[in-house]
């Protein structure tokens, strides 16, 4: 029960920021958080990433499954690394800081490459983070999707 009224919830704040207007100026937090994201992506550094999301964070990359804890998060990072992504970019589209949480929606592009051959995707991404009692803030919610 618990577990769906977290999902249930993720949805309805991703529908909230998907109604606001664009972010003019982007919040120091949550630029530092988007850059120290891409950093650890582009370092292909899963621990590092995992330290990003919360210990009962819920992922779901798109694919109809969900991912719920930060070592889950990790191991499915670091499959990512092994099979050559990198290149990681954020466009924030929409972002909002209420209080202790940030909702932001964005653009991401990163590039597969396998036998020197490289590929790119890019799709959107909307994350919910929200700052623990430790001063840090955490992906506590995140899916996407990836453009035909």
């Amino acid at each position: 029960m618990k577990k769906s009224v977290r999902q249930l919830s993720a949805g309805v704040l991703f529908a909230l920021i998907a109604s606001q207007p664009a972010f003019a100026q982007h919040d120091k937090v949550i630029d530092a958080a988007n850059t120290a994201w891409n950093a650890a992506f582009n370092k292909g550094d899963a621990r590092a990433l995992g330290a990003l999301y919360d210990e009962k964070v819920v992922v779901s990359p798109g694919n109809g499954t969900t991912i719920q804890r930060r070592s889950d998060v990790e191991k499915f990072y670091k499959g990512l690394f092994d099979s050559g992504l990198g290149d990681q970019t954020i466009d924030v589209v929409s972002a909002k800081r209420v209080g202790n949480l940030i909702y932001q929606t964005a653009n991401w592009t990163v590039v597969a490459e396998k036998d020197g051959k490289k590929t790119a995707y890019k799709g959107v991404v909307p994350k919910v983070l929200a700052k623990g009692a430790d001063g840090k803030w955490r992906t506590t919610a995140q899916t996407w999707n990836a453009a035909q």
